[in-house]
């Protein structure tokens, strides 16, 4: 799990004998979620009551830097990120039967893009075709691993690479704003010129005030909000639309964009 690969490092890491107490707080804390994951036999509505109990945990004020004390942790620390949300899409992931088809890859890392060859020259292409592909920035993604053998027609010995196609790409937020979407529109660009039938799924749990996110003319395909109301509480119903979204992704079916006001999918037209 994502969550617990931040905690595992910061408790390795931290020299704070009052910061390591917290740390083995938030991890007790962190194993009851991995606890209701596994018996929540593929229901969301247990793991999102216990992610909601542990958004409330791990908001203590304590947890948080004490300038007086120097006890606690800064506001970027990774302690507050929302890898939850990575581990959250995991779950919905690995419920999946493409999970267990074979060379499929979840998790961070970096999928396969601008495929060229580039011979040094037309009259050593016989000889040296080279091929070159690049890699994305890191995220977080379903993709496909491939294995890519070529030669030149005639000749006896195939040249092999290995790519990865990204399938779904997931971006999460606390907070989705403006500021955010030129850069985001960048990465799904990536995602669709590594692989056309790429999808891009913003994640976040809520929404910058008075932002209602228009990806009408851009590369994102979806955006999904996750909190309802003024609560400030992940929603059942917004796990499972987002469930619904990537069961319909995987086969294809495509989604009918809704207005953002009856769902918590906005989904780009095409």
């Amino acid at each position: 799990m994502f969550y617990n690969e931040i905690l595992s490092k910061m408790l390795k890491e931290e020299t704070n004998p009052v910061n390591k107490m917290y740390l083995h707080e938030i991890n007790i804390k962190w194993g009851k979620i991995s606890k209701a994951i596994a018996e929540s036999n593929g229901s969301n509505k247990e793991v999102v009551e216990m992610l909601n109990a542990f958004r409330k945990a791990i908001s203590n004020n304590k947890y948080k830097f004490n300038k007086l004390n120097s006890k606690g942790f800064i506001e970027k620390s990774p302690i507050f990120s929302v890898n939850y949300l990575n581990d959250l899409a995991s779950i919905i992931i690995k419920r999946q039967e493409i999970s267990e088809h074979t060379g499929i890859f979840w998790g961070y890392g970096k999928f396969n893009m601008n495929y060229v060859f580039t011979p040094n020259s037309f009259n050593s292409l016989q000889e040296d075709l080279k091929f070159e592909q690049s890699e994305s920035p890191e995220v977080i993604f379903l993709g496909q691993k491939i294995d890519l053998h070529y030669r030149v027609t005639g000749k006896r010995n195939f040249e092999k690479h290995m790519s990865v196609l990204p399938l779904i790409v997931f971006h999460t937020f606390k907070t989705l704003g403006h500021n955010d979407m030129l850069y985001l529109n960048h990465l799904a660009y990536l995602s669709k010129n590594a692989f056309s039938k790429s999808r891009t799924i913003m994640l976040t749990e809520k929404l910058e005030k008075d932002f209602v996110p228009d990806i009408s003319s851009t590369n994102i395909d979806h955006v999904c909000i996750l909190t309802k109301g003024n609560d400030n509480k992940i929603s059942t119903d917004a796990v499972d639309e987002l469930e619904e979204l990537i069961n319909s992704i995987l086969i294809e079916n495509h989604t009918i964009p809704k207005n953002i006001q009856d769902t918590n999918i906005l989904t780009r037209r095409r």
